[in-house]
């Protein structure tokens, strides 16, 4: 009985926090997941691979996603999402403007108040948005429509 009853316990845990909603536009993401201690994002700016190329609008596998973009070191951002009144799972947190918040880069130092909307067909990685190895790849097209591909790297 216990054999059967720890995996379940897990399966019924994953399957919970994957119900709860991320929404990313050109302008702003909001994640259900976030609260009072768990408030991160990290957002690579991805290039294809030299020699590669990706469709975006196929249907992707986490090899091709994995193996055909690299990181663009020219764009990565970190925000710790502060507290300003409004519930951290409900909150917009704009690429665009202020957030009572910093970007930083990831060596520490640069920050900003903004970082931009997301660029028109660029691709872009966004990290820590929940607990686990979990990543959300986005494309954004020629028309602003964001195109997003789940990699669950515990899965992987």
């Amino acid at each position: 009985m216990k054999r059967f009853f720890v995996p379940l316990i897990i399966i019924i845990s994953l399957t919970g926090c994957l119900k709860k909603k991320i929404e990313i536009t050109a302008e702003y993401v909001i994640n259900e997941n976030w609260s009072k201690r768990v408030n991160s994002i990290k957002i690579n700016k991805l290039k294809v691979k030299e020699d590669s190329t990706i469709n975006p609008f196929s249907n992707l596998t986490h090899i091709d996603l994995l193996g055909k973009l690299e990181d663009d070191t020219t764009f990565i951002f970190v925000g710790n999402v502060k507290y300003n009144g409004e519930n951290y799972s409900t909150r917009k947190v704009f690429f665009n403007k202020k957030n009572n918040f910093l970007w930083w880069t990831t060596k520490g130092d640069t920050q900003t108040d903004t970082i931009g909307t997301l660029q028109k067909n660029t691709w872009y990685k966004f990290s820590n948005l929940l607990t686990y190895p979990y990543y959300l790849y986005i494309y954004v097209d020629s028309t602003s429509q964001v195109h997003r591909f789940d990699v669950n790297q515990s899965n992987y």
